[in-house]
């Protein structure tokens, strides 16, 4: 149909751990230290325009998902995204913000631009580079001052109420390393990735994960359920779709309809429950049901919120997070949105399925998600 928003085509680079942490061999990460937001939204960019054959003057704008911003021309935001893709001047490129949903958020203004006329071929573009970021800043901003308390701590209060252990925490930690694991070796995700100087593959991914790994982890604070291990990897890294709507919907075989979006809020308290309350509105928007959608990508901001919006939601374990999640893939914060429906759409795929759906939750109670269509 002509008013139907499509996805083209997307890329992402690998998600590297940031030079703070370390990778899933236990080695120093910051492999792609040195290298900006702009740089890797821009190679994942690049490739999704191979993807796609389209020419770089073929896209009207780039809207680009950034949650930290960091340098001196950090402001330059998506204009520097477009230039270092190839886009021609006359594509404008514009930059958002909603913390960790900052990617995913992207898309839904990308495809707003779209609805309204104002471009017929959008990029969403996204990254994050950490490594970049002062410890002194970036850990401090895992607080939510409206909430009075860290994130992890209004989690783990969600946990207690929900009735989510501990030994829950470490189940669902373990099972996205195994599964994103299976995924790596068996090169699933090898059509989304494009490499970049440093680094070929995700690397946070634990080599041989064991279930000791997770029972032995310290709290992320005293009497936490939450650990160190079951929560996201910090990531640099960076995505990007391609979206299109009218006419130019029609030249290439795309790779799923975007059938809606939302962003909702909660209190801040509440911020674990946010991806539920995002992919219900999606979810209606769309109309369909929650029990019509095949797969979740539901990101793993902690593995006690992705089970507490499982239980909100009602809907079964083996629908979400299916090759694992940001426990082992790591959070690239911009960058992660453009990866949650990449993957997400590819699998439908692979699995003859029809429907699926994405959603993050952010700090201060908001979340983001969209329902998309194989």
């Amino acid at each position: 149909m002509a008013d139907d928003i499509v996805i083209l085509a997307g890329a992402r680079t690998p998600f590297g751990a940031w030079s703070g942490g370390t990778d899933g061999s236990g080695a120093k990460g910051g492999r792609l230290q040195g290298q900006d937001p702009f740089d890797l939204a821009a190679a994942a960019l690049k490739a999704a325009l191979a993807g796609s054959g389209l020419e770089p003057r073929a896209v009207d704008e780039v809207v680009f998902g950034n949650a930290y911003h960091v340098g001196p021309h950090a402001c330059y935001g998506g204009r520097y995204v477009g230039h270092r893709a190839g886009l021609p001047d006359s594509s404008p490129g514009k930059t958002v913000g909603l913390a960790c949903g900052s990617g995913l958020y992207a898309v839904a203004v990308a495809a707003q631009d779209l609805r309204l006329g104002a471009a017929s071929i959008a990029a969403a573009a996204g990254a994050d580079a950490p490594s970049m970021v002062r410890k002194a800043v970036l850990i401090p901003s895992f607080t939510d001052l409206s909430a009075g308390e860290a994130i992890a701590a209004s989690t783990h209060r969600t946990c207690l109420e929900a009735g989510i252990s501990r030994e829950d925490q470490d189940r669902w930690a373990l099972r996205s390393h195994a599964l994103a694991g299976k995924a790596q070796k068996s090169g699933l995700f090898a059509s989304e990735i494009v490499q970049v100087p440093g680094l070929a593959a995700d690397d946070l991914v634990l080599r041989d994960p064991a279930p000791e790994h997770f029972t032995r982890s310290e709290p992320l604070f005293e009497g936490s359920t939450p650990t160190h291990a079951s929560v996201h990897g910090i990531a640099d890294g960076g995505s990007a779709l391609l979206l299109a709507r009218g006419p130019a919907a029609g030249r290439i075989e795309p790779l799923g309809r975007l059938l809606a979006d939302a962003v909702t809020s909660e209190a801040p308290r509440r911020m674990a429950l946010a991806c539920a309350g995002a992919l219900k509105r999606a979810v209606s928007e769309a109309g369909v049901r929650v029990e019509d959608i095949d797969l979740f990508e539901i990101n793993e901001t902690f593995a006690g919120q992705v089970l507490a919006d499982i239980k909100e939601l009602g809907i079964p374990e083996e629908k979400v997070n299916v090759n694992g999640g940001a426990i082992a893939l790591g959070h690239a914060f911009g960058g992660t949105g453009g990866r949650l429906v990449l993957t997400l759409l590819k699998e439908l795929g692979r699995r003859n399925l029809r429907l699926g759906a994405a959603a993050i939750s952010v700090g201060g109670g908001q979340g983001v998600a969209v329902v998309v269509e194989r």
